[in-house]
């Protein structure tokens, strides 16, 4: 049995979130799994898990976070002493901070992925807890070269490292749900949660020039969060109400639509890391490329891993840039079309989950071995 251990995952949404769920849903394929997750949303948490239960079982633990967190452990504790796990992986070092130690004693292998975000340094205390949980796990595995940094930092010397880029989700047996208001002529999408890393506000800001050029264009921001409000404001403001959409959280199905339309996924992230937000890598960039859509990323955290510089899409090294590049990539139908093409066979090749699962088998396979 694998049990995986995670504050983040489905109902809510995420890229973390995507992650850990499709890990679960591809070793379950080999594997039994059991998956501890903190609950979000009573009803949505139900209907995901109702999607799945066929494939792994899900427990959910609510409540106050002090309190979540140890009834979670509470509850893993005679799985624990069954003898019958395999290997515990913590979808963060917060997710093994309370249990680590219990693992070791009982022999059982421990996996903790890293993203980035978690691992941003902001006081001694929880610089000395990080490393004290990663130092204790059996492997790290991070998702991009930039995070393996960001470990390293940490002086990790007990627990090897390794990297596995996260995988995405094949569309081919999903069917499209039309929105009917996507009309422009091209679009641009942004997909992601609207935080101020992902960088919406200088789309936005090009989109003041870019709309003269391209009469028709239309931008649209799938996803919600905090920047909402601000954003809306932004768009009043420059009367940008005709070339803007905001679409909120979209399902799997719309998603598929609003893919097949779009012509260049922009995601200038930024660099937030003095208030606890970097870019590990971006899977977004990877999901649009499936669909033959390149990306116009920023040179911060691990998206130039996710968008190579001119072959899968633009990396632009000051956001000054962004308009140029967006317009450049807009009137250039060739070389979008080309760089759509290799983000295409590159996301296909190297990012299908079966890949990736395999990647992980066989380094719990080699854990249990030793």
């Amino acid at each position: 049995m694998i049990v995986i251990l995670t504050q983040c995952f489905p109902s809510r949404t995420g890229g973390i979130e995507s992650l850990v769920s499709n890990l679960a849903l591809g070793l379950s394929k080999k594997q039994k799994v059991l998956v501890f997750a903190d609950r979000h949303h009573v009803f949505f948490d139900a209907m995901y898990d109702n999607t799945i239960k066929k494939n792994f079982i899900v427990r959910r633990i609510g409540g106050i976070k002090y309190f979540r967190r140890r009834k979670k452990i509470k509850e893993l504790r005679p799985f624990i002493m069954s003898g019958k796990i395999a290997c515990v992986i913590g979808e963060s070092w917060k997710s093994l901070e309370l249990c680590i130690d219990l693992l070791n004693n009982k022999k059982i292998p421990t996996i903790c992925l890293a993203h980035g975000n978690e691992l941003i340094k902001k006081n001694t205390r929880k610089i000395l807890k990080i490393t004290n949980v990663l130092n204790k796990c059996n492997l790290i595995i991070t998702n991009s070269v930039y995070t393996s940094n960001l470990v390293k930092d940490f002086g990790i010397y007990k627990s090897p490292i390794e990297k596995i880029y996260p995988g995405v989700e094949n569309f081919d047996k999903i069917k499209e749900k039309k929105i009917n208001f996507i009309k422009g002529n091209p679009i641009i999408l942004t997909l992601a949660r609207l935080e101020k890393r992902k960088g919406h506000i200088y789309v936005l800001n090009a989109l003041k020039q870019l709309k003269d050029e391209f009469k028709n264009l239309q931008y649209i921001i799938a996803g919600d969060g905090p920047e909402l409000n601000n954003l809306k404001k932004e768009v009043l403001k420059n009367k940008l109400g005709d070339n803007v959409i905001f679409l909120g959280k979209i399902s799997d199905q719309e998603k598929k639509y609003i893919f097949s339309r779009t012509d260049l996924m922009v995601m200038p992230t930024i660099d937030e890391s003095e208030k606890g937000s970097i870019e590990g890598f971006g899977i977004s960039y990877i999901e649009a490329a499936l669909y033959g859509i390149p990306s116009i990323a920023s040179n911060i955290g691990g998206t130039p891993e996710a968008v190579l510089h001119n072959k899968t899409g633009i990396i632009i090294n000051k956001i000054e840039k962004l308009e140029d590049a967006i317009m450049d990539l807009l009137k250039n139908k060739e070389k979008i079309l080309y760089l759509g093409n290799q983000a295409k066979k590159r996301a296909m090749e190297e990012f299908q989950w079966e890949n990736k699962i395999n990647e992980y088998l066989s380094l719990i396979y080699n854990l249990n071995k030793n």
